[in-house]
């Protein structure tokens, strides 16, 4: 494949920026937010604005970012974060942003049910993949101490990496256990269970029944006879 001139791939932004007041949120959004937005808020001021918010291009409706857009709204109305009041009118969403109060949008030219499709799409958890929780714990752990408020912000407080520690091992324990074998179920009456063949076991060590030991005459209620099958009992 021939590569792109760098000229040529920069004719169309892939975002742009608009004021938080030029978006129009989605009254049919299936996705409910509520004190989520607060933690979002407070975990963009401590980094930067990461996606931009899409929007479809004929209406500026938010097509996927709703959460975003709240959050941009409390961060304008100022906030707080760590014990200190950040935020304001005057905030600055990037460093790169040419004005105060901007947020990055990408414009999409879609029709309604294409943009209704893509917001469904956006929020639809079978098109999402899984945690790796080892991978989680190791990537939360690395750079940030137990219990730091960002963690805690995105609902990786100690006590929720500990519990995701706690499943990982217990679905490694219960990967490598070995199948439970039908004598561990025999109350259960739907377990097929094995033909037994020779004489009934007599005691351990002897499965056949061929032999005699006295000294599991305390270990049983009665014995059975080796050579014709009789239940003697014990005494």
């Amino acid at each position: 494949m021939k590569p792109v001139p760098i000229a040529r791939a920069l004719d169309t932004a892939a975002a742009v920026w608009l004021p938080v007041d030029a978006l129009r949120p989605n009254p049919r959004n299936p996705r409910a937010h509520g004190a989520e937005v607060q933690r979002l808020a407070r975990t963009i001021v401590r980094t930067t604005w990461g996606a931009p918010i899409i929007a479809q291009a004929g209406t500026h409706r938010i097509i996927g970012g709703h959460g975003r857009l709240e959050a941009a709204r409390l961060i304008l109305a100022g906030i707080e974060v760590d014990g200190i009041a950040r935020g304001g009118p005057d905030h600055r969403f990037d460093r790169s942003a040419p004005g105060p109060g901007l947020v990055p949008v990408r414009l999409v030219d879609v029709s309604d049910a294409e943009a209704d499709a893509m917001t469904l799409a956006d929020n639809a958890t079978a098109l999402q993949g899984r945690d790796d929780a080892a991978a989680l714990v190791a990537m939360a752990t690395a750079a940030f101490a137990r219990d730091a408020p960002t963690m805690a912000d995105m609902g990786y407080a100690a006590a929720d990496l500990d519990a995701l520690i706690r499943r990982a091992g217990n679905a490694v324990i219960a990967s490598a256990a070995p199948p439970a074998s039908a004598f561990e179920h025999a109350a259960d009456d739907t377990v097929e269970r094995p033909e037994i063949i020779g004489d009934a076991p007599t005691y351990r060590g002897d499965p056949d029944g061929r032999e005699y030991d006295e000294s599991v005459e305390d270990e049983v209620e009665c014995l059975s006879c080796p050579h014709c099958g009789g239940k003697v009992p014990r005494g």
